[in-house]
């Protein structure tokens, strides 16, 4: 019978002692195994979260749209195992920098999700040993900002920051385990986390799985340090290289699933990351289907979302975080999506854009975006005109203006809307910004912009508006409402190129040229952070919908 303190762990040899913390031997590790990771395939699928087991055929693209990860909420008692994990997760992650110049460049062997069950809905994974092109990437890419290169050539730095998680652990008995006798030994290199369907806020039904080069040492290590926790009970088992972590109780029906199928033949699962192409150092994967609903459940409250949203939402998201030698990229897909027409965008707007802009936001194929969305954006401002005892605010924005909804708001932004700032040192306690709109109507648009100008400034002098062919431009200054006008050459520039690269079919981009806008904040930062700072070039967005329910999304930052 387990203890109510003890981590459950299976039966076997191990070094487990009446002394939680008592070394393990540094000897005592074996290779670990090196295989190839899973790529798409049609073989043997297993149903995913939702049940469903077709698969969309892999297609190469990089990029992608975002969910947030579930969280695991759980009883008080759980903060300090989830700290413990958590900081073998800092470890890996934050770590890589430094192994990347000092390990082989192999990349290969198992990963998490060949040992977490395959009807996951959200997973999470970090890895320091990616591929070779990988390795090399960070490091000419970390070599580039002056506060982390140092740390490159160091000999393991995941050591410094076990050290720092353990040191903020707030018990003395994590604090007396150190990382050459108790970690290092067994340590591997991936660390992933996988979510289930029938979690609770007291069991989230999670599982860990922590890459290990010797499972007996490393089983151990594990019982002792959760032992330290004296509030919960964890379970741990071993299997193929892996520790895999869960909450009391789960261990065993956890691995049950993942010899029903692991998330590695999830044929989603594998054909969104073949998809999503490199991996990086870190990626993430969640299915909206089945994810949306669970996520309530998690935090007890089940309320905090809209039910019909719930109910309608589709698809699955993977994303990547990875490195090129001149920028960090986080990158991703969605597939599967509410098979809503697409829209193809268009961001030549912003490339001709002066070659001084500082900033940009662009935004294209939105009146179109705006025929399919309407209908659930009415129902939510009626929903809040409800709430605030407002009976009908729609009509009410409708005789203010003198507008027509959703029309005379598709005039307005238009087939694509951009919005930018030139180079300028704000000295002057006044900035300089503009607009330009290509409307199916643009005298129409420049007309409610001017009702918009009077109503909020009292003047329709206070900002430049005049309408060329189909475009509106709008700005603080009439010279810079020109400039808007005459356009330039800000695509053909090396930093948005490399920030926002090809802009041909994007739906949304953004660029900010941060070699421009840093003298808005230097002068307020000092030491590091002023060397960091200074070390990053510029930030880009670019999203686009690919198909009927797909897309792809990439957030990158640029080092000097």
């Amino acid at each position: 019978m387990t203890e109510p303190n003890e981590p459950n762990v299976p039966s076997g040899p191990t070094h487990h002692s009446g002394d939680a913390t008592r070394p393990i031997p540094a000897d005592a590790t074996t290779p670990v195994p090196q295989y190839t990771y899973p790529v798409p395939s049609g073989s043997h699928p297993v149903p995913s979260a939702t049940g469903q087991t077709d698969a969309t055929d892999a297609a190469d693209a990089t990029g992608v749209a975002l969910a947030d990860e579930p969280a695991a909420p759980g009883k008080s008692g759980r903060k300090r195992t989830g700290l413990l994990v958590g900081a073998l997760a800092t470890v890996l992650a934050l770590g890589g920098a430094g192994v990347f110049a000092a390990q082989t460049l192999s990349g290969s062997g198992t990963q998490p999700s060949d040992v977490l069950p395959g009807d996951a809905y959200g997973y999470v994974r970090v890895d320091i040993d990616p591929s070779a092109g990988q390795k090399i990437a960070a490091v000419r890419f970390l070599g580039k900002l002056e506060a982390v290169k140092d740390t490159l050539g160091s000999d393991d730095p995941r050591k410094k920051l076990w050290e720092m998680a353990s040191k903020n652990a707030g018990d003395d008995c994590v604090k007396k385990l150190t990382y050459d006798k108790d970690v290092a030994p067994w340590l591997g290199d991936r660390l992933g986390a996988a979510v289930r369907p029938g979690g609770t806020p007291d069991q989230p039904n999670v599982a860990i799985a922590i890459q290990v080069k010797d499972e007996t040492v490393a089983k151990d290590a594990l019982t002792r340090l959760f032992a330290c926790d004296k509030g919960s009970k964890t379970d741990v088992r071993m299997k193929d290289g892996y520790a895999v972590v869960t909450p009391g109780g789960t261990g065993d029906a956890t691995l049950a699933a993942v010899e029903k199928g692991s998330l590695s033949q999830n044929a989603n699962f594998t054909g969104d990351m073949g998809a999503l192409g490199e991996q990086g150092i870190a990626s993430a994967w969640f299915d909206m289907t089945t994810g949306i609903k669970e996520l309530p459940k998690l935090d007890g409250k089940g309320s905090g979302m809209d039910a019909a949203a719930m109910a309608s939402a589709k698809g699955r998201v993977a994303a990547a975080l990875r490195f090129d030698a001149d920028y960090v990229e986080l990158a991703g897909v969605v597939r599967g999506a509410d098979a809503t027409k697409a829209v193809k965008g268009n961001g030549s707007e912003l490339a001709n854009l002066p070659a001084n802009t500082m900033a940009a936001v662009h935004v294209s194929g939105a009146d179109q975006m705006l025929d399919s969305a309407w209908p659930q954006l009415k129902k939510q401002i009626d929903g809040l005109a409800a709430a605030g005892g407002q009976d009908d605010m729609i009509a009410t924005i409708e005789q203010q203006l003198d507008v027509k909804l959703p029309d005379d708001l598709k005039v307005l932004l238009g087939r694509s809307f951009t919005i930018a700032m030139p180079d300028q040192d704000f000295k002057s306690g006044t900035f300089t910004a503009g607009a330009k709109v290509v409307s199916s109507d643009a005298k129409r648009a420049d007309e409610i912009i001017d009702r918009l100008v009077q109503m909020s400034t009292g003047s329709s002098d206070a900002v430049t508006h005049k309408v060329e062919g189909d475009k509106v431009y709008v700005a603080t200054t009439p010279d810079y409402a020109d400039d808007l006008k005459s356009g330039g050459k800000l695509g053909d520039t090396d930093a948005f190129k490399l920030a926002v690269g090809d802009v041909t079919s994007s739906n949304t981009a953004v660029f900010v040229d941060l070699d421009k806008l840093e003298k808005l904040y230097l002068g307020e930062v000092k030491g590091n952070d002023k060397t960091f700072l200074e070390s990053l070039r510029a930030v880009g967005i670019n999203a686009a919908t690919t198909g009927n329910g797909e897309g792809t999304f990439t957030l990158r930052v640029l080092g000097n």
